[in-house]
């Protein structure tokens, strides 16, 4: 029997959605494919299957992330799904290769995944506000003719628009700086 679970986790919550899968397994729900926000489960044996969630550096599809996931495979770990750079892994449970225990170093690594792409979005927003900007500055000398108006109302928009943006995720920037850091002090800690 199959069974769509439509959900929404945010980027930095991946610990918290790699435990909602792994209970569902544990119920009986074995993960088979994901989506945006988009989990599907077939029945199967409790607990047959341990996932994992990981961020890759670039597509799945690119060469470098694909040599990964064939080594992945033949360690006998299954990708079951992906959405845009986060990869869905499982391996059966009894001869899982996953490290069960702490893993502050993992977690570091993958935190500093996230908050690396969260650096490139805050990124492309402040060159399309700076774009924009210098598109608003070099228009205002122009006749003030219908297109020029309409140019100049656009970059306004755009620009305010990617500023409220950056504002409001600007929270989820000091989170995520602040996970990173205690994941330091864990790893340092832990040593």
């Amino acid at each position: 029997m199959k069974k769509t679970v439509r959900k929404i986790f945010f980027l930095w919550e991946y610990e918290k959605e790699e435990a909602w899968i792994n209970e569902m397994a544990l119920a009986g729900w074995m993960l088979t494919q994901t989506g945006f926000r988009k989990y599907v489960f077939e029945t199967g044996t409790p607990g047959e299957y341990t996932y994992r969630l990981e961020l890759l550096e670039k597509d799945p599809h690119s060469p470098e992330s694909k040599s990964y996931l064939d080594f992945l495979q033949e360690t006998g770990i299954e990708v079951v799904g992906e959405c845009i750079n986060w990869i869905y892994l499982r391996c059966k449970t009894e001869e899982c290769k996953f490290d069960q225990g702490k893993r502050p170093l993992y977690e570091l690594t993958h935190l500093l995944k996230i908050q690396d792409f969260f650096n490139k979005l805050k990124h492309i927003f402040v060159v399309v506000i700076a774009l924009c900007l210098v598109a608003i500055f070099s228009l205002e000398h122009a006749d003030p003719i219908p297109v020029v108006d309409f140019f100049k109302g656009f970059c306004v928009g755009v620009s305010f628009g990617a500023s409220v943006l950056i504002l409001l995720a600007a929270p989820c920037f000091s989170r995520m700086n602040r996970k990173v850091k205690a994941a330091i002090r864990e790893l340092y800690t832990c040593e």
